[in-house]
């Protein structure tokens, strides 16, 4: 390896590929922190063996967490190397995807569908980088394009041409608005490639995923546009509908189509597209609607600084208005908070007219009580409010007592200090409100029922506590509900009335019990074996026939 002592580059590309993830690790930092981005200019072979390790550290990485680390981390350096250094990265990942895609099993498979991904991502990060420089973008489309779309290698990493087709749009999505002339470099060569490549799975997935999607959103955009509703220019209708709508398509289609170069088996589907984008081309004519890619300066974008249009001071009068209003709303916030409170309280009381044991209260002092709203002067010196204008708002000693006086004012109007419940009145436990309320026995020594609330007298209640219906979830189980009627086994005589008998069922039922009524079955009749005996009876009645005629014949004889 170029720079490197001598057998330092096979021993890290051995430990790119081990199986340990430490050593994986070291030698990715020592890779892409160190040496990586301090050489100009590497070797094709060089750079094949280093990605054939690197291949292999994502094979052998393990949980999604340590996989996006890792993809990120060898996709992230792409545009932080020199130009020339940084296309050669990009068409050997592109070489070393297409070559081992076959042995990527589908356990595997979606990590490296994430790595092309984020490659890609990177790959238009790069080309920002150069402030879309168009010389710049050509020479790396056409990387892009000869490294996989009409690659004249002999692997099957066909997968690899599918996703990078299927995900495109969705990865310059992120880097637009751009200028006419960028987007007709990054899609121009889709066009060419649709009337080279014998690939029907390809040509496909291009069109359904690029030249389709313009054509929709193209068409979406005209109605928008006729029915007069707004749409923001962010949206992707506006971006990619923008697009179908004023780059040509049609012609560039129609060329190809009609040219002798042309794929045979793809003449159909240029034909096809020609004439979608013809009719939408005819409809934006018709409707007259003035539709264009906005002008955009790429490479200035971070340096623009807004300009700052000084302002003059405002009088004091003015100040106090606008700190006043400021006032007015924390006031009316907290009042509308106590009125909460309080309506809490009185909803805590039981039906039955009682109330719950009283609590016991913390009193609040009235500092406590006025911090609960803020004061102007604390306003004035906590924070510094701006206008719209972009000024800020100067305290002095006269705007902080004026403000103070309306302050009362607003306070004596909004009535702050009636008897409106807050949150000194509730019941605090360790500093905060106790939300639980434990069961106590009544006078009697009795643990009162569910329906019962314990209390003092009507007028000692403080209206805070909450009744025990909401508290716990009650389940009732009924035994009426759960029997199963089930007759005697064996039946009683007809002359005797007896009541049948009940089992449990569902929850209540023991182990061992069948569920539900229980049928009585007749014991069952071996059939079998009463017909064999009918068969014995038959052949031996048959065999004595014989005997009979022979018994016959010898007394026949003898006389």
């Amino acid at each position: 390896m170029a720079g490197s002592g001598a057998g330092e580059g096979p021993t890290l590309i051995k430990q790119l590929a081990a199986c340990d993830k430490s050593s994986r690790d070291r030698a990715v930092r020592s890779l892409l922190d160190g040496w990586l981005p301090s050489q100009s200019e590497v070797s094709d072979e060089e750079m094949k063996r280093l990605w054939k390790g690197l291949f292999y550290c994502v094979w052998h990485a393990d949980k999604l967490p340590a996989q996006t680390d890792l993809i990120n981390k060898l996709s992230s350096v792409l545009p932080k190397l020199e130009p020339g250094l940084s296309l050669q990265y990009f068409s050997v990942f592109l070489l070393t995807m297409r070559r081992e895609w076959t042995g990527i099993d589908k356990l595997r498979l979606d990590k490296f569908y994430l790595l092309i991904r984020r490659f890609l991502n990177c790959f238009f990060v790069m080309l920002k980088k150069s402030s879309w420089d168009l010389d710049f973008m050509r020479r790396s489309i056409r990387v892009l394009v000869d490294g996989t779309f009409i690659a004249d290698d002999k692997f099957q990493g066909n997968g690899v041409n599918y996703h990078i087709a299927s995900i495109f749009l969705e990865e310059i999505r992120p880097f637009f608005p751009l200028r006419k002339e960028v987007v007709e470099v990054l899609l121009e060569p889709f066009v060419g490639i649709l009337g080279k490549v014998g690939d029907k799975v390809l040509v496909g997935k291009i069109r359904s995923n690029v030249f389709d999607v313009l054509v929709k959103t193209g068409r979406r955009l005209l109605e928008l546009k006729q029915s007069g509703e707004e749409v923001d220019e962010s949206d992707d209708v506006v971006v990619f509908g923008t697009i179908g709508l004023v780059m040509g398509f049609s012609t560039k289609f129609y060329e190809l189509g009609s040219s002798v170069d042309c794929c045979q088996g793809n003449r159909k589907a240029v034909l096809a597209l020609h004439e979608e984008f013809l009719k939408l081309e005819k409809d934006l004519t018709s409707l007259g609607i003035d539709i264009s890619i906005p002008e955009v300066n790429e490479g200035n974008e971070e340096d623009e600084v807004p300009e700052l249009i000084p302002v003059g001071g405002e009088t004091d009068a003015n100040v106090s208005n606008d700190v006043l209003e400021l006032v007015e709303v924390n006031i009316t916030g907290s009042a509308k908070k106590a009125t909460k409170k309080s309506k809490k309280a009185k909803k805590a009381t039981g039906d039955n007219g009682k109330k719950t044991k009283k609590s016991k209260k913390t009193e609040c002092s009235p500092a406590d009580q006025e911090n609960d709203v803020k004061l102007p002067a604390e306003v004035a010196s906590s924070n510094i409010e701006q206008n719209g204008d972009g000024d800020s708002i100067t305290f002095t000693e006269s705007v902080i007592s004026n403000l103070q006086l309306q302050f009362e004012k607003v306070a004596a109007e909004v009535g702050l200090n009636s008897d409106v419940a807050t949150a000194c009145d509730l019941p605090k436990v360790n500093g905060a409100v106790s939300k639980k309320r434990k069961r106590a026995k009544g006078a009697n020594g009795r643990k009162p029922q569910n329906g019962e609330l314990t209390g003092e007298a009507d007028g000692e209640g403080d209206g805070t506590a909450k009744t025990c219906e909401n508290s716990t979830k009650r389940v009732r189980f009924s035994m009426k509900s759960n029997l199963v009627w089930k007759p005697h086994s064996p039946l009683p005589p007809l002359s005797l009335r007896l009541p049948p008998s009940v089992t449990p069922r569902g929850s209540a039922l023991k182990q061992g019990i069948p569920p539900g009524p229980i049928k009585e079955m007749a014991p069952m009749t071996k059939k079998g074996k009463k017909a064999k005996s009918v068969k014995k009876a038959r052949k031996v009645i048959k065999s004595m026939y014989p005997l009979v005629k022979r018994t016959k014949k010898l007394k026949s004889t003898s006389s």
